[in-house]
């Protein structure tokens, strides 16, 4: 089997095919493309104790061939009680450990023997953006950012924990939207297209972050420094069956 790229999570990692809009995973694909294929395992709308118990459903039987595995989620995790994608925080940290372990165990039936687990942590909630859209669907306003910060802060403290690196991304944009408060919707109409999801500036920050999360801790995983799955065609001399199948 081929190596390949794990990113599991809820519409965050869902969103992140969405090439209009710039998404993450879609430039994690681009930049790996010929190298390690990427498998979006994004589920919009769900948390991490949904996916902790689901978790055979969404994942191929044996993932041993995985280099990387993103885990993206808080951001449901992090909806305000009672509504129904609400997580208690002890639960949320409890879960998200339980879903490494599935893949750090050896004793687990999807252990990823090879692969780098990254966190990723949930971004911020811009309030008045998230009131609007949710006011235009006549639906209830039920997140907030100091939620979303404490959900942030478990997801970065639990990688600390299990020594795995981590991209903060709730912090990343919290600082850059600091000088931007005088825009209508407080800067995070920079970052976000209605206060939750990525835009394509927050989706360029974000596959930034990772890459640079990812060579720095890895560097072997740095595409340039992974060959390409079969050689660039100005590689192929005559082009004859005979040379081709040299390649098999």
């Amino acid at each position: 089997m081929e190596p390949k790229i794990l990113c599991l999570g809820d519409s965050l990692t869902q969103r992140g095919w969405e090439v209009e809009s710039h998404g993450w995973v879609a430039q994690l694909a681009a930049a790996y493309l010929r190298r390690y294929d990427v498998l979006n395992r994004g589920f919009g709308g769900y948390n991490t104790r949904w996916t902790r118990h689901l978790l055979p459903r969404m994942l191929p039987q044996s993932l041993r061939n995985m280099r990387l595995i993103t885990l993206f989620f808080g951001a449901n995790d992090a909806q305000i009680a009672p509504y129904k994608q609400h997580v208690p925080l002890p639960e949320f940290s409890s879960n998200l450990r339980a879903i490494v372990e599935t893949f750090s165990s050896p004793d687990s039936a999807l252990y990823a023997p090879d692969a780098l687990i990254v966190l990723i942590t949930p971004p911020p909630v811009g309030e008045k953006m998230w009131s609007r859209d949710r006011e235009s669907k006549s639906k209830p306003f039920d997140r907030n950012n100091d939620v979303a910060r404490q959900y942030a802060q478990a997801v970065v403290q639990l990688a600390a924990e299990l020594d795995l690196p981590c991209v903060d991304l709730w912090s990343e944009i919290e600082r850059r939207v600091e000088g931007l408060r005088e825009m209508p919707f407080d800067g995070y109409e920079e970052f976000t297209c209605d206060g939750l999801h990525l835009n394509a500036k927050g989706n360029d920050l974000l596959a930034q972050l990772l890459r640079t999360t990812v060579d720095e801790r890895e560097p072997k995983l740095k595409p340039e420094n992974i060959p390409w799955l079969l050689p660039d065609h100005n590689g192929i001399q005559e082009g004859t069956v005979e040379e081709i199948l040299t390649f098999l």
